[in-house]
């Protein structure tokens, strides 16, 4: 038996605003953008560059929580030497990378650059994924959670480099 959600996404897709629309568009990560924020319910209420900035802001902060704890308990679950100091490696990464995260807020408000906080943090997601290539053997657990971290992080630079207004 197959489903199909026609009417459930024909909503999402008339429910996503025009501002959602604009930044989308304009975005690297085109597809992710329109899912993230077309299925929030908060980024729909966004009226403004600000407002939706401070939203996908929010939502990568969320998302890099999650990978955090995620990082943190597969390295310190692992019990294979070699496999525990690259997972450390990686867990500094996404340790340091809380500076980064707790910087867009500011330069958020005091109209600092959002791409300069989310290129910052982008550094230390490549240095991870750096780990695992030098490493060739070693297949990378958190590859799919640094993708989803580059995905959130091009989603703020591509609002803030939107132009979208104030």
């Amino acid at each position: 038996l197959c489903s199909v959600d026609l009417f459930g996404a024909n909503l999402r897709a008339q429910a996503i605003t025009d501002i959602i629309r604009k930044a989308c568009e304009f975005s690297d990560v085109r597809d992710f953008c329109f899912e993230v924020l077309g299925d929030d319910p908060l980024a729909n209420l966004a009226r403004n560059k600000f407002h939706l900035e401070d939203i996908a802001i929010e939502l990568a902060t969320t998302n890099y929580s999650y990978i955090h704890r995620r990082v943190w308990t597969i390295t310190f679950s692992e019990t294979n030497p070699d496999l525990k100091h690259i997972y450390r490696s990686c867990l500094h990464e996404y340790n340091v990378m809380k500076t980064d995260f707790r910087n867009f807020i500011p330069a958020l408000v005091f109209n600092g650059d959002l791409e300069s906080v989310a290129l910052d943090a982008s550094y230390h997601v490549n240095t991870c994924e750096y780990y695992f290539i030098r490493s060739p053997n070693i297949s990378n657990p958190f590859a799919q959670d640094n993708d989803n971290m580059f995905k959130f992080l091009d989603l703020i630079r591509g609002i803030y480099l939107a132009p979208l207004g104030s």
